[in-house]
């Protein structure tokens, strides 16, 4: 009966009931980040108690850096890395960055064109993601449509004005369009 009494007490101290409620995450906002080499993205913590800490998983791709609640990332090369975050109660967050090349703004064919009034020119766009948007600066000189991707401006009456181009991600870019 001793022995019996002694393995329920060893049974019974090594349970470990957890009653602990789960604490919620930090959360970051943006959740995910795209960066380019050399450039720098912030997120915001929020749920958490500050000081935080922050560790890249690959400094060689992204570093981070907090300052209260504002976490910095840089990109330093092309590739993926995660941001670990922790608050002074070891809560937690991370956020995944994607490091990549990112043009500032679209390229075109042609950055320029010429084109008679009444008769249409085709810009391609090198780069960008569709879809696309288009709008002439002045309508009375020239119009602008898009088809299969490709940029058509149509010439109205001689002048000059400028196509502005949109992609999904916001890059934009500019083509001079004279009309004669």
């Amino acid at each position: 009966m001793a022995f019996f009494a002694c393995v329920l007490a060893v049974t019974m101290g090594s349970c470990d009931k957890n009653d602990d409620p789960k604490v919620p995450d930090l959360k970051c906002t943006p959740s995910k980040v795209e960066v380019a080499p050399g450039k720098t993205a912030t997120v915001t913590v929020s749920g958490g108690t500050a000081p935080f800490t922050v560790t890249s998983s690959d400094s060689k791709i992204a570093t981070a850096k907090a300052d209260k609640n504002t976490i910095t990332i840089t990109g330093v090369k092309n590739g993926t890395a995660t941001i670990l975050i922790s608050d002074s109660k070891k809560l937690t967050g991370k956020v995944p960055v994607m490091v990549k090349d990112m043009a500032s703004e679209l390229d075109f064919d042609k950055k320029s064109i010429s084109v008679t009034a009444g008769k249409e020119e085709t810009v391609t766009v090198k780069g960008g993601s569709a879809p696309f948007t288009a709008t002439a600066k002045d309508t009375k000189i020239a119009t602008v449509t898009i088809k299969d991707g490709k940029i058509i401006i149509k010439g109205v009456k001689a002048g000059s004005t400028s196509v502005t181009v949109t992609d999904k991600d916001k890059k934009a870019g500019t083509i001079s369009v004279t009309v004669k």
